[in-house]
């Protein structure tokens, strides 16, 4: 995050104090949290197709998934037992 420092900086932080967020405000930041999951959740499942059609091993799969997991930070917003849920479920129905 960048803060503008020739502007008012009390009045940065406090656009990003949820507690002062309109409802509209709540619903779109809430919208953009939730769309990175289900993205995350959409390509676990390109990423079985994949595995299906042999181009990938699951153990390489995972790794994939892993790595675009860290690197979007989606560990320390959703913590790892939701992400691995994710990835588990569409890594054994790769299979099934």
């Amino acid at each position: 995050m960048n803060l503008n420092l020739e502007c008012d900086l009390a009045e940065q932080i406090r656009v990003l104090d949820p507690a002062q967020w309109s409802i509209l405000q709540a619903e779109i930041c809430l919208n953009i949290a939730n769309a990175k999951l289900c993205a995350f959740a959409a390509e676990a499942d390109h990423v079985v197709g994949l595995v299906r059609f042999g181009l990938f091993n699951r153990a390489a799969a995972a790794d994939h998934l892993h790595t675009a997991a860290l690197y979007n930070q989606l560990y320390l917003e959703y913590g790892i037992e939701a992400i691995q849920k994710i990835m588990a479920a569409g890594l054994a129905e790769g299979v099934a």
